[in-house]
């Protein structure tokens, strides 16, 4: 019996040390808040209990899926405001097919080339980005966090449908150029996004995770503290961050986070908050900076804080030419895609790169079969980072 005892003991001993050791490999990571696990003893069973699925906040989609054009409840509509709908639903099909056959060569050419950035990309970091999100969740649809930024506001997510005609107009074209080309014009946002119509960026996020099929679990609005924490908002402060839940339905039981950042990256607008988030947040994730019609603003020496960021704390870089000049990814591992040409006459002559001219004419190039940026037919650069 003492020996039997002892044997018991020691089992509980060993087993008490091996929870503990496995407990304290977890890393800490300040943008999850729910690694934690208690683990409840159940008697006489095994079975490990099933874990729910994700929920969605039923009128936030709702709303969504209306500005998407997919479908409306025809009860609340007026036989005016119904057929105004339908018509506006027919454009942004039309929009969404030719946005949809980018996307699919989009994602065929990542399933060939760039399935180890797919697997291993926990956190999508896409300044400069205006509301795109169809191309980041395309290229990259299992990643944990995407944070967007550019110099927008927010805006939030009204639960509101209004038929009227402006508002469809407004929707309409503000998308137009973006479905057709991939990219918002950034003398164009302005108007578009800071209107009666559409306050902000988040309307047309929210519109777009529903063609994405995504659902919206909750939106709120975030503040970041002098050490690059996140935080709530407190008191009457405009909010310049939001935070978007949401999951797909392929896979309802894997949050995803979607933030996006009103602000301005020119140097000396650049917080200290931010920087301090920065390198607080992305050393613990597996990072991938996606940029496309970025404006050649990192080619400028007045943008060199989020350009040291990228370069410091990305794992990888994925953009067109208008992204971060080539000389400064000459020492990672860069594969090139499509065609490079002058830019264009918009953005000056300074912004062409002739080293990056010289790498496409002497390097095997692979074929770019769609329009990804400013030029048409376009370019594509992959840089990974060489582990040193």
């Amino acid at each position: 019996m003492n020996m039997n005892r002892c044997v018991m003991g020691l089992l509980c001993l060993g087993l008490t040390l091996m929870l503990g050791c496995a407990d304290g490999k977890r890393g800490k990571n300040p943008l999850r808040n729910n690694d934690s696990t208690t683990v409840e003893a159940v008697p006489d069973s095994l079975e490990t209990p099933p874990v729910k699925d994700l929920s969605e906040d039923v009128a936030i989609n709702r709303t969504a899926r209306f500005y998407a054009g997919i479908e409306c409840d025809s009860s609340s509509l007026t036989k005016e405001q119904l057929g105004m709908w339908r018509s506006y639903s027919k454009k942004i099909g039309e929009l969404i097919k030719i946005s949809s056959s980018t996307l699919r060569k989009a994602d065929t050419l990542m399933a060939r080339d760039m399935t180890d950035l797919r697997d291993s990309c926990d956190f999508v970091f896409y300044p400069f980005s205006g509301p795109d999100f169809l191309y980041p969740i395309t290229l990259f649809p299992d990643a944990d966090y995407y944070f967007l930024a550019g110099l927008e506001p927010t805006g939030t997510i009204d639960t509101t449908m209004n038929a009227e005609a402006n508002y469809f107009r407004k929707y309409t074209s503000s998308l137009n150029v973006y479905l057709q080309c991939s990219f918002f014009r950034t003398l164009s946002m302005h108007n578009d996004f800071d209107s009666e119509e559409i306050d902000g960026i988040l309307p047309v996020i929210s519109m777009l995770m529903a063609h994405s099929d995504c659902k919206i679990i909750s939106s709120r609005f975030l503040d970041i503290s002098e050490d690059g924490t996140l935080v709530d908002t407190v008191g009457g402060k405009k909010p310049f961050l939001a935070e978007i839940k949401f999951f797909q339905p392929r896979s309802p039981h894997h949050e995803q986070t979607l933030y996006y950042m009103s602000a301005n990256l020119h140097d000396r607008s650049y917080k200290e908050s931010f920087s301090a988030f920065l390198d607080n947040t992305l050393p613990n994730h597996h990072v991938v900076t996606y940029l496309k019609a970025a404006s050649y603003l990192m080619h400028k020496p007045y943008f060199s804080k989020v350009r040291d960021a990228i370069l410091a704390h990305s794992m990888a870089v994925l953009e067109d030419d208008s992204g971060i000049p080539y000389r400064y990814l000459k020492d990672w591992n860069v594969s090139l895609y499509g065609t490079y040409m002058k830019p264009l006459k918009l953005f000056g002559k300074y912004v062409y790169q002739t080293d990056l001219m010289e790498r496409y004419e002497t390097d095997s190039v692979r074929s770019l079969k769609f329009r990804i940026g400013y030029n048409n037919p376009s370019n594509w650069l992959c840089a990974r980072k060489i582990n040193k």
